[in-house]
């Protein structure tokens, strides 16, 4: 059993960093140097956008059909067994040095309990030691007090914190690279662990990097040249998806520096988002380095567990998208490293899915594994090449009214694709009247080209399998 657990979570951050065209534009030298020591899922999957439902679904080891929680803000039931609460049941406390992006569950608080407005908060079990939760304040209160002038959190230009020093697309940040978000968590996170080093401890590091906003400090900003950054994939974009995913512009928030629609950006401009994408991904490789070393420098790098993985992917323009919230690959595919003692390294290719981590993760610990939990456990020989993978995404909005309602003159109910992959297959299946969409993962990783229309009968093969998954993965509430 290891002594240890670094569980690290980036957010935003895709699998084919790693592998694939844009692996060899940006160097990330540090996570191939775990990724040779462990034991990587070249075939893992969230199963759940955006970022709070699908961290829902890694610490639960459930499906959002399940835990309910399917929008960023929606509460998670305390009563949902999870990593925290499952490590606690042998005397371990899971520390978190970031954030766990869920909503506190309403029903166990007093009416004026400030946590039931809250955005986001720590998941039951956990114990929050570093916050870096939306609204937080510590990482504000580190650059106030390294004499930047920032605002405060809830003021209304909260958001020049995140813009260009220079007001240009692609320029550094208004922090230097010693006191970014990223620096910041790192050193908080060595700092207290520093100290608990002589007891066995186990770690959650959520690092918010490369989310958007895609702005880096410098020197990340300029480290990859955007000439060198290879075309956003292209594809048909037939389907009413693309239509409503562009009936309202979606620029806020990710790249400021450019604030007209998305669809009016240059491929110069394309190139310098993604390049500073990469540069951002380049900085959080630099500071999980900081962490190895560390490992390595106290002794406890052979009997600690360090898993990585990520929230979710990012679309990076591929197919005229941005952001997470679609039903293909680019948004669903991240990586996932286990280098555990005895564990060995290599890679397996063969099906992973998120929900399969907390199981992992309780096993390795001798925690008894929650019934209520949907995942299977991890091992070196995989799961069955043909285990399903199920994404599920709510694209509609709680307060109604949202683009794709708009667009399809449907409720939220009629908004919730669900992507369902086995055997070389990727089924898109729409809950209204949207026709489904169908891709050969083999030959068309990148969701390109619609094989539905030609393929009546995978796609019916497919959606009978898809029902079956689903039937037979609820009920497992209580």
């Amino acid at each position: 059993m290891p002594r240890n657990l670094l569980f690290i979570v980036l957010d935003q951050f895709r699998a084919d960093l790693l592998t694939g065209p844009m692996a060899d534009c940006v160097p990330l030298p540090n996570l191939r140097r775990l990724a040779q020591q462990s034991l990587s899922f070249t075939n893992h999957h969230t199963v759940m956008v955006p970022c709070g439902p699908s961290r829902a679904s890694l610490l639960t080891g459930q499906y959002a059909m399940t835990h309910r929680s399917v929008h960023n803000g929606t509460p998670l039931p305390d009563h949902i067994p999870n990593i925290a609460t499952g490590l606690r049941s042998v005397g371990r406390e899971l520390l978190l040095f970031g954030y766990t992006d869920t909503q506190p569950d309403p029903t166990h608080l007093h009416p004026n309990d400030p946590a039931r407005r809250s955005y986001t908060g720590p998941i039951k079990g956990i114990t929050e030691v570093v916050e870096m939760r939306e609204e937080g304040w510590a990482w504000l209160a580190h650059l106030r007090g390294q004499g930047y002038d920032v605002p405060d959190a809830d003021a209304s230009d909260f958001d020049r914190l995140y813009r260009p020093k220079d007001g240009v697309l692609g320029g550094p940040a208004l922090y230097e690279a010693k006191d970014s978000d990223t620096a910041y968590l790192t050193d908080q996170t060595i700092r207290h662990l520093d100290v608990r080093k002589a007891r066995p401890w186990s770690a959650m590091v959520t690092y918010i990097r490369p989310h958007p906003p895609f702005v880096a400090p410098s020197p990340w900003h300029s480290l990859v040249d955007p000439k060198s950054m290879p075309t956003p994939a292209q594809g048909s974009t037939a389907h009413p998806f693309f239509a409503a995913y562009h009936a309202a512009p979606s620029s806020s928030g990710m790249f400021w520096g450019f604030d007209g629609d998305h669809s009016t950006l240059t491929p110069a401009q394309i190139a310098i988002i993604r390049a500073t994408y990469l540069g951002l991904a380049a900085e959080v490789d630099h500071h999980i380095g900081r962490l190895l070393d560390w490992l390595e420098a106290i002794g406890q790098a052979d009997d600690t567990m360090v898993v990585l993985t990520a929230d979710h992917g990012e679309m990076l323009g591929d197919l005229g998208l941005w952001g997470k919230r679609t039903p293909f690959r680019a948004a669903s595919h991240v990586p996932l490293m286990i280098r555990a003692p005895g564990l060995g390294a290599g890679t397996v290719d063969a099906p992973s899915r998120s929900v399969d981590l907390a199981p992992t993760l309780l096993d390795a610990f001798g925690a008894q594994v929650p019934r209520q939990m949907q995942g299977q456990k991890l091992t070196s020989e995989g799961l069955p090449a043909d285990t399903p993978v199920m994404v599920e995404m709510d694209l509609g909005e709680m307060s109604g009214g949202g683009r794709f309602e708009r667009a399809w003159n449907a409720g939220a109910s009629a908004c919730r694709p669900v992507a369902f992959e086995t055997g070389g297959r990727r089924l898109v299946h729409f809950a209204g009247h949207q026709p489904s969409m169908l891709f050969d993962i083999a030959a068309d990783p990148d969701c390109a080209e619609d094989l539905a229309a030609n393929d009546p009968q995978t796609v019916a093969r497919l959606t009978s399998e898809l029902l079956s998954f689903r039937m037979r993965h609820v009920g497992s509430y209580f």
